[in-house]
């Protein structure tokens, strides 16, 4: 735990923005060995897709953002990643990994630590 007294609260002109946050551990076959998240599960379906079943329901998707913690290059893993379904108001959400080389579907390479955060907006507010 950090030493200093940090302040709540991240400003932005939107009302009712939620973030969320998980950390996925990455086995063989793109396969989940290890989830911290809350708000949030995590499962591998096809090559490369990992499907995000929200616990609750949102108004909207406003960003998300993963990063892959990985040592090896890996031209064939799956390092960035597209969004290929938004359906926060049913609570689900679909990222798709792509290779770097190919661009093609691939998963993250075993060992691989995937970071991800999720922006929703949790409210009909306009401002």
């Amino acid at each position: 735990m950090a030493n200093r007294n940090f302040k709540p609260g991240a400003m932005a002109i939107e009302k009712g923005l939620i973030c969320l946050y998980g950390r996925l551990t990455i086995g063989a076959s793109g396969a989940i060995t290890a989830q911290d998240s809350r708000g949030f599960s995590v499962v591998n379906g096809a090559t490369g897709i990992y499907t995000i079943t929200l616990e609750d329901s949102y108004n909207a998707l406003r960003m998300v953002s993963a990063a892959v913690i990985d040592s090896g290059i890996g031209a064939t893993e799956g390092k960035n990643f597209q969004v290929t379904a938004d359906d926060v108001e049913n609570g689900t959400l679909e990222l798709t990994f792509l290779a770097g080389s190919t661009g093609v579907a691939a998963d993250p390479g075993s060992g691989a630590v995937v970071l991800i955060e999720i922006t929703l907006k949790n409210s009909t507010v306009k401002f």
